[in-house]
């Protein structure tokens, strides 16, 4: 009884700790609002128990963070610097306002992105890979391995570009993007995700992904398209992997870091950039794109870069069906 009184005089004794200003606290409920969302809508018919449980792990993660705030100081989790950005492009402030940002911004953790009609951005994510966001699009950066798109469409690559840094050749060993109606989780991959009022689609170019949907779920690999329409079942359906609904992916394509690349690492990142395979039609013709070397930097979209570029070197190229062929 005498410990607890004397516990009980120190607590009265000990002044209150400063509460984190009104600032912190809607960065903090806006960066864990899509957290919060997808969990307490996941499983909800199939996974009650498990959904509770994960929600309130949220909110003990809330608390403990609103706790980090209490103590200035706390440095902002840096998870993308846009490389490339076209038209206008916001970030949404704590009051709902829009502040205009612009390439080699850093961006944080909890922060709204958003672009506008006529815009795009390319950035480089911090753990690895590419993210690039179409016009008319929303995304909350929720944390470095997580993204919630609210409205728009958004492409991820998990691989390093081919004309990245070298000494850097970063891929992303997590991603996730989640909407209002599921969880996108890839695996080694480059896919887009859309997502308007009642729709989430996801289009694979490469690689794997898989959705945990609120009411169903799915996957999809390199050529197809999955839809998921409110409570109907998801729909699965073949798609190309180039042109089409994937131009402007190319069009956003981020300037190369590498200068005077060799003529096979800029093939291979037009290859990669466009969905389209790359061919060789002899064995010299591979040895002398390995050997020879473009000089300056490259900066343009791939295919006006195919056609700028190979005009410099000893090569012929043509496009042929889904593959760029490369001849002496």
């Amino acid at each position: 009884m005498q410990t607890e009184e004397s516990l009980e005089q120190l607590l009265r004794r000990a002044r209150p700790r400063r509460a984190p200003p009104d600032a912190d606290r809607e960065q903090v409920r806006r960066a864990v609002e899509a957290e919060w969302l997808a969990v307490t809508r996941q499983r909800r018919r199939r996974r009650r128990w498990s959904s509770l449980a994960a929600a309130a792990t949220v909110l003990l993660a809330v608390a403990g963070t609103l706790y980090l705030l209490r103590f200035p100081g706390v440095a902002p989790i840096a998870v993308a610097t846009i490389d490339r950005s076209i038209g206008s492009l916001y970030l949404l402030g704590e009051r709902s306002e829009l502040t205009e940002t612009g390439e080699f911004s850093v961006l944080t953790a909890g922060e709204t992105i958003v672009t506008g009609s006529a815009s795009g951005a390319a950035m480089r994510w911090h753990q690895g890979g590419q993210l690039r966001l179409d016009a008319d699009t929303r995304v909350d950066l929720v944390a470095d391995d997580t993204v919630f798109l609210r409205s728009g469409r958004i492409y991820f690559d998990s691989q390093a570009s081919p004309l990245s840094d070298v000494s850097n050749p970063t891929a992303a060993s997590r991603f996730v993007v989640r909407t209002v109606q599921g969880t996108v989780a890839p695996a080694g991959t480059q896919f887009m995700t859309a997502q308007d009022e009642r729709t989430m689609t996801v289009s694979v170019r490469e690689g794997e992904v898989r959705v945990d949907g609120d009411y169903y779920d799915g996957s999809a690999t390199a050529g197809q398209r999955l839809v998921l329409e409110g409570r109907n079942r998801p729909v699965l359906a073949n798609i190309p992997i180039h042109g089409g609904a994937w131009s402007w992916v190319e069009s956003i394509a981020p300037p190369a870091l590498v200068e005077n690349p060799t003529v096979y690492q800029f093939l291979s990142w037009v290859a990669r950039e466009t969905g389209l395979e790359l061919r060789f039609a002899t064995p010299e013709a591979e040895r002398i794109a390995r050997r020879d070397k473009l000089i300056g930097r490259v900066d343009a979209a791939p295919r006006d870069a195919l056609r700028l570029w190979m005009s410099t070197v000893d090569l012929d190229w043509h496009i042929v069906g889904d593959a760029i062929v490369i001849e002496e």
